[in-house]
């Protein structure tokens, strides 16, 4: 097994394994025209949140090796886009099977998936996304926005409450599309793996922000954590319902896309169903509990940080640790609710 591949992740695998089909059928409709391209044409792919690069690696290599089958010596640019350090996709990239391949090079981009790129206008064949679009852009409103003396996470509010965000990620998510018919050639396609809300006030991060909520609460009843503090560390994700995706692209102002594919996909948790017969266990229930943190904490760890003050940021240690604890009490990973969409421009 390759550096990168044993670095996957289990759900990764579990959407890639599903994108992949969308992704062949694709690329088999459109391959007299791979066939036709010039060895001086780019066949360019894009990974927006791609994070270090990993996670879509076996996915990319078996795009690659299928349009190569079709024009052996056609070149391949894969452009990751993260806002993450660049350093850690290209420790990656260095050991990747990917950076091997024949006529394929990668490049790195640390922007916000939200915002322009000229560099890719009207280049883009192949656009791919997973476990990113929860995202909301927070460059577009105030440190207002995300606020709430109560909760830290729009789907902890109530409906009415959360009815602001839900309108903030269909506008993100217009303009995320808007920008991508931009990059896009015609008939250039997106495949989407967009988490989504399981129902019930459920996602898949829901049990451990529930945590943090009811940890962030007990710190300011401990006169550890302020009013304004309490008021500021918010979470700016929204899980928006299989539905709402659906309702989203049945608009008009989305007529530059034929949607060819929306489907939800539910994924379980992988490293929570394996443990579920080790619980009585305390070192597998402690390990388990570690691993359920650790996730979280890479979600919501940044917002942590912007709402404590510089005086504060020494609870980011405590928080976690708690968290692991009630984890320890409590275990519960929730399966990962996916909406599959695949869009091709018009």
């Amino acid at each position: 097994m390759t550096k990168d591949y044993s670095r996957i992740s289990d759900t990764a695998r579990a959407v890639n394994a599903e994108v992949l089909p969308k992704m062949a059928s694709y690329i088999r409709r459109i391959s007299p025209h791979i066939a036709a391209m010039s060895a001086d044409e780019m066949f360019v792919i894009a990974d927006y949140g791609a994070a270090d690069g990993v996670n879509s690696s076996e996915l990319f290599e078996a795009v690659i090796r299928q349009i190569h089958e079709v024009n052996p010596l056609l070149p391949i640019k894969l452009i990751y886009i993260d806002l993450a350090d660049p350093a850690n996709f290209e420790m990656f990239w260095e050991a990747s099977v990917l950076a091997k391949l024949k006529h394929v090079e990668g490049q790195y981009i640390q922007r916000s998936f939200y915002e322009p790129f000229p560099e890719m206008r009207g280049r883009l064949r192949i656009g791919f996304s997973s476990t990113s679009l929860h995202w909301l852009n927070a460059k577009t409103v105030g440190p207002e926005f995300f606020s709430h003396p109560l909760c830290l996470q729009p789907n902890q509010l109530s409906d009415t409450e959360r009815r602001k965000f839900a309108e903030k990620w269909k506008a993100d998510l217009r303009s995320f599309l808007h920008e991508c018919s931009e990059s896009l050639v015609r008939g250039g396609a997106l495949f989407l793996a967009n988490l989504a809300n399981l129902g019930d006030d459920r996602w898949p991060a829901s049990a451990g922000y529930n945590n943090l909520r009811d940890i962030c609460r007990e710190l300011y009843g401990e006169k550890r954590l302020s009013e304004a503090e309490l008021n500021s560390i918010f979470i700016p994700d929204y899980f928006a319902a299989p539905q709402e995706m659906s309702s989203l692209l049945n608009e008009g102002d989305l007529g530059s896309f034929a949607i060819n594919a929306c489907d939800p996909l539910t994924v379980p948790c992988a490293y929570f169903t394996k443990a579920q017969d080790e619980l009585d266990d305390p070192q597998e229930r402690s390990k388990l509990a570690a691993t359920l943190a650790h996730v979280v904490r890479a979600w919501s760890e940044s917002s942590m940080q912007i709402g404590l003050h510089a005086e504060n940021k020494y609870l980011i240690e405590e928080i976690y640790r708690r968290l692991q604890d009630k984890f320890y009490e409590k275990p519960e990973g929730l399966p990962y609710q996916y909406c599959l969409l695949e869009l091709v421009k018009r």
